[in-house]
Formats: C-alpha cells, sequence, structure tokens
C-alpha cells in the first residue's frame, strides 16, 4: 500500500512540475557595475515598471569584477530556468575576446536590446580642435599623435576611435584612464583633442561639445552636431547597446513570458520618458535581431582588435590550461631527461630555478601575443613592457644557469635530491594551478613554497619578496597595461 501512495504522490508531483507556470519565483536581475552606474540604473528602473505589468517579484543583484566577467559566470552558474537575468551592454563583447574567464557570448541567448545610445566625438569648445574637419586636419599635421581619450584598451570607445580612425583615413594616439569621468576631466584640461563618448556625457559640461554624431541623422538636443554620413565618411549606425540576455538553453516558457513582459515595458510611457531624459534611444530588438546585431558587432570587434594588434589573429580566447599542459610536459621531459640520462648530476636545484624560470618566462612570452602592440598608433603599446621584462628574466636566468653548470658548488653545498624533487613538484603544482587559482595567488605561494624548500629561513625577507613581486605584477600588467593576467576562479 505504501508503494501505491509512493508512486502517487511522485505521479501528482510530476504533473504539477509540468503544470506550473512561470514565473513562481523572484526572477533577479544581475547587473555587473556598481550601484549607480548607467545600466544599473536602466535595470532598477526596468524592473520598477516591469512590476506593473506583472506579478512577478523582481530584484536586482550588483555582481561587480572582471569588466563583465563576474556577472556573466554567475548568470551560467545558476540553472537556465529563467529566473536569473543578464543585463549586457556592448562592452561585453570586448571582455569576452580580451579577458581570460573562459566565457564567451555564445553561452547566452540575447532576448532583448531596450536601448541603443549613438556614438559621437567629443571635443574642448574653447580648444583650437572643434569641428569634425579640425580633428581630421589636426590629425593629419600630428601625423599619428594626436591625442584620443577614454577608458580601457580595447574597450567600446576604443573600438570607435579605431573605426574611425579607418573611416577618416587617419591615425590617432589612444591615452587610456581608469573611467571616462578622469578622460572626460582631461579633455576639460586640454590633456587631448577627442574624447570618443555618448550624448550625455556633453550634459552638465558647458566646456564641451559633440564635433560630430554616428547616426543616420542628427540629434534633436545637439542640432549643430553634423553626423558622419553628413560629411561623407558612413559610421551612420555606431550605437552603445544595452538589452537583457539569458543563459543559453533557458525554458522557452520563460522565454515567451519575458519577451512579452519587455515588449510591455518598452511601450510604456514611463518608461520611453526615462530613456529619453538620459539621452538615449528606447528601442525593442528582439531575440533574433539582437542576436545579429551582436554577432555583427562582434565580428567588428574581432577585425579592429587584431588590426591594433590588440588580439592575436586567429585567436579570440586565450587557452591558459592548454598551454599551461603543454609547458608541463616540457618542464617534465628535461627534468626527466635530467635525471635519468645524466645521472642525478644535473639534477640539482641551482640548475632547476634558472631553467624552471627561463621556461616560465618563455610560457607568459607566448601570452603577450593577445596584448595590444600600437600598431595603430605611435605608442609601444602594453605588449613592449612585459617582452623588455621577459628578455631581461631570459637573459638573466640563461647566465646564471651557464655558470652553475661552468662553476658548480661543492657538494655539502647543495640541497639533497628530496629537496630538488619537493622543488619540482611544486612547480608542477605551480603551472597546474594557474587556471584555478590565477597568476597572482599561484605566484605568490610558489615564491613562499619554494622559497622554504630552498632552505631559507628569513621569513619576513620572504613573505617581502613574494608580496613584492606579486604586487609589482599586478601593478604593470593590471594597473599600467590594463591587459590583466589570468585570475582564476577569483576574476
Amino acid at each position: 500500500m505504501s508503494k501505491i501512495i509512493k508512486s502517487t504522490l511522485l505521479l501528482l508531483t510530476l504533473i504539477a512540475t509540468v503544470l506550473a507556470k512561470y514565473p513562481e519565483k523572484p526572477i533577479t536581475f544581475i547587473v555587473h557595475s556598481k550601484p549607480g552606474s548607467a545600466i544599473d540604473i536602466t535595470t532598477r528602473r526596468l524592473t520598477q515598471i516591469a512590476a506593473k505589468h506583472s506579478s512577478a517579484t523582481f530584484l536586482v543583484e550588483n555582481k561587480t569584477g572582471g569588466s563583465g566577467i563576474v556577472a556573466m559566470r554567475e548568470v551560467l552558474s545558476r540553472q537556465a530556468d529563467g529566473y536569473t537575468v543578464l543585463a549586457v551592454t556592448k562592452s561585453f563583447i570586448s571582455t569576452a575576446l580580451l579577458t581570460q574567464g573562459g566565457v564567451q557570448m555564445d553561452d547566452f541567448d540575447f532576448l532583448a536590446c531596450v536601448v541603443i545610445d549613438p556614438e559621437v566625438l567629443i571635443t574642448n569648445r574653447h580648444s583650437k580642435i572643434r569641428t569634425l574637419e579640425d580633428i581630421i586636419s589636426d590629425a593629419l599635421v600630428q601625423k599619428g599623435r594626436q591625442k584620443w581619450l577614454g577608458p580601457l584598451v580595447g574597450g567600446v570607445d576604443h573600438l570607435m576611435a579605431l573605426k574611425t580612425w579607418d573611416h577618416l583615413g587617419i591615425h590617432g594616439e589612444w591615452i587610456p584612464f581608469e573611467g571616462g569621468s578622469d578622460a572626460l576631466a582631461a579633455l576639460m584640461g586640454k590633456h587631448g583633442a577627442v574624447y570618443v563618448g555618448n550624448p550625455v556625457d556633453v550634459k552638465g559640461r558647458p566646456d564641451l561639445m559633440v564635433a560630430a554624431v554616428a547616426a543616420k541623422s542628427r540629434l534633436s538636443e545637439f542640432p549643430k552636431a553634423p553626423t558622419f554620413s553628413e560629411k561623407g565618411f558612413g559610421l551612420e549606425d555606431e550605437v552603445l547597446w544595452r538589452g537583457y540576455a539569458l543563459k543559453k538553453g533557458t525554458d522557452p516558457q520563460a522565454v515567451i513570458y519575458l519577451t512579452d513582459l519587455f515588449k510591455k515595458i518598452t511601450q510604456d510611457s514611463n518608461w520611453v520618458q526615462f530613456i529619453r531624459s538620459t539621452s538615449a534611444q528606447p528601442v525593442l530588438l528582439s531575440q533574433k535581431p539582437f542576436t545579429a546585431m551582436v554577432h555583427k558587432d562582434q565580428e567588428q570587434a574581432v577585425t579592429y582588435l587584431q588590426k591594433a594588434g590588440i588580439l592575436a589573429k586567429g585567436v579570440n580566447k586565450t587557452d591558459y590550461s592548454g598551454r599551461n599542459g603543454i609547458v608541463s610536459l616540457l618542464v617534465f621531459i628535461i627534468l626527466a631527461a635530467s635525471f635519468f640520462f645524466f645521472k642525478r648530476e644535473w639534477f640539482k636545484a641551482e640548475i632547476l630555478i634558472p631553467l624552471f624560470l627561463i621556461i616560465l618566462s618563455l610560457f607568459l612570452y607566448t601570452l603577450t601575443g593577445a596584448f595590444p602592440s600600437g600598431k595603430l598608433s605611435k605608442t609601444a603599446g602594453p605588449a613592449a613592457m612585459p617582452r623588455l621584462w621577459l628578455y631581461g628574466l631570459i637573459f638573466f636566468n640563461g647566465w646564471l644557469l651557464a655558470q652553475n653548470i661552468k662553476n658548480p658548488q661543492q657538494e655539502e653545498a647543495r640541497p639533497n635530491g628530496r629537496q630538488a624533487l619537493g622543488l619540482v613538484g611544486v612547480m608542477l603544482v605551480y603551472l597546474i594551478s594557474l587556471p584555478y587559482l590565477g597568476y597572482y595567488i599561484s605566484t605568490f605561494i610558489f615564491l613562499i613554497v619554494g622559497s622554504y624548500l630552498l632552505r631559507y629561513r628569513k621569513h619576513a625577507l620572504i613573505l617581502a619578496t613574494a608580496a613584492g613581486f606579486t604586487a609589482l605584477s599586478y601593478l604593470i600588467f593590471n594597473q599600467v597595461l590594463q591587459v590583466p593576467l589570468p585570475l582564476g576562479i577569483w576574476g
């Protein structure tokens, strides 16, 4: 009898699950930036209006970090049931292409684009370079030294600058800032000629003006600003878009419901008024046209990033796990050869350390292939500095290796075989852990453990050296070059 009851309950549960209607629980919108950002304000306003047209509960969660990678990962880590919606912007394309987050745009279904914001060139109205004609003539005189300001190398605004240079037949020098507000302040201080942004960037800044608009027609708020197409340069449909996406494979029932909801929201007069108040344009691109736009923008991004030397040709993602495996195998082969064929005479720590550092330097050098090399500007590009650093590291360790082979230490001064084996193990664990713990944490731990294996016992010096080297790496790659090394699970 109990079996019959259990079977009946199971059947009722299955029927209830099938008949359940979406949504039954709160729908969460994931935003990649801090509260108060444009996409955050847009999403919070959208959820307020959504509540008018739906009985569902709507939540907004801010998952910051990695220029959107953290938010994208968060959505992909949850079930594809329609209860988690990702707020997406055009900037995610560069993020997916240039970072090592293991996330691709194709991991998502692009549900609806609701806002487009035309790209514009902004100048200082008190400068000698004010109009589009001024920009072109000065750029030709400067021969690639004209300074264009904006955030991040390879970001949306930088991409717009690359496209503009291509269409106008000029070159410039991209000067990246920590954020848009810093770049705008530099423009107001006449530390650059052009800022690439959107109409809202001029609001509240009377010293700035719109020099050209990448739209089919002039903007009502800036009727004196010409379009690129008026001047014969095309660029009539370059926009910064904002929309919403779901994890690929989301329940069709949820997709249908949310599609209908976005249609109601974008037809709401309060929504239309709100978007227009931000100098943007309210739109509704459904899944098919939105996806097509994303794919088109991604193809263009790859083309221009590769042309600028920011993205290696034929490589959209950096496969750290594969490269780590190859380097690990190379280390193993070399050490095995030294152990078996040289009868352990070569199997000493003073040989292993510089040899390992040379191999590691070569591995890191392969990563610089996706760094900016400055082909479309006169700057050296972010690839130059790490390569010089690695050249020095390879030369120094090569010299050290040669000296140790030529003038070996006395037998009693050498570390024993167990220490050498331990060091080999730590090296292999370090290489394997890179994709998971990230470069900085793995390197910090490796330097400490390696020092203790070599019988160094100056604890403060070991910690200071490990922390200093890791901090220097972060400063060079993340802060100065704005080209991050892999962060692993912490990214």
